[in-house]
């Protein structure tokens, strides 16, 4: 009698021992299931001097006008562009620095008051900028852009981290030249849109639908 209440008690131990083995394999499943839902947004490769960003497609943008071509989500501009960014531009900014791209910071809070023949162009070194997403090999940023106007796109690191911390707007990329985004467009120079120059939206024809997350990529030219 002894020895089957000892093969009982036994049994019932290893019994105890074993869900716990399971519920440890369990947790560490799910921590490794949460590891990776976390994903990265925004990586930096120094020796391809290449920065890549995780952004989520504005299908308002595809009926309305706006001069903002990517927006960090958490900025006061966050619902405001084409594209929202997943990562910080302050971040951003720095990510532009480590590979090695000069800042131009010759645009001032004044410039963007400009009249509509006497903007002024942002400097900086130039970003050649693509964006692809699931099915969709990378493109050029010019591609997912509809404008009233025709032009080259001509992408510059303006800088501008003094006014990003004062203002936190968010604003990664802008489509004409801009004394607080981090990447601006020398193309089109101050004053463009307010002055209704040109008016940017998001090609609808081009990108994916609203919501759609999809990387751009900045890559300092060569």
């Amino acid at each position: 009698m002894k020895l089957k209440k000892l093969a009982a008690m036994m049994a019932a131990a290893a019994m105890v021992f074993s869900l716990a083995a399971c519920g440890g394999k369990s947790n560490t499943v799910e921590s490794k299931s949460v590891e990776n839902a976390a994903e990265e947004t925004m990586t930096v490769d120094k020796d391809k001097k290449e920065i890549l960003m995780l952004c989520e497609v504005n299908g308002t943008y595809f009926t309305e006008p706006t001069r903002h071509g990517i927006v960090y989500k958490g900025g006061s501009n966050g619902e405001k562009a084409v594209l929202r960014g997943l990562a910080d531009e302050k971040e951003f900014y720095q990510a532009l620095l480590d590979i090695g791209a000069k800042a131009g910071d010759n645009l001032t809070a004044a410039d963007m008051k400009a009249g509509p023949d006497n903007g002024k162009s942002v400097d900086g070194d130039k970003l050649d900028v693509f964006v692809k997403w699931d099915g969709q090999d990378e493109i050029p940023f010019r591609d997912i852009i509809q404008c009233t106007e025709d032009y080259t796109m001509d992408l510059r690191f303006g800088g501008n981290i003094e006014s990003a911390k004062e203002n936190n707007t968010g604003c990664v990329l802008c489509l004409d030249s801009c004394a607080t985004g981090i990447v601006s467009d020398a193309a089109w120079p101050t004053g463009t849109t307010q002055n209704d120059i040109a008016k940017f939206y998001g090609d609808k024809d081009v990108l994916p639908e609203d919501g759609t997350r999809v990387t751009v990529i900045f890559r300092l030219a060569k």
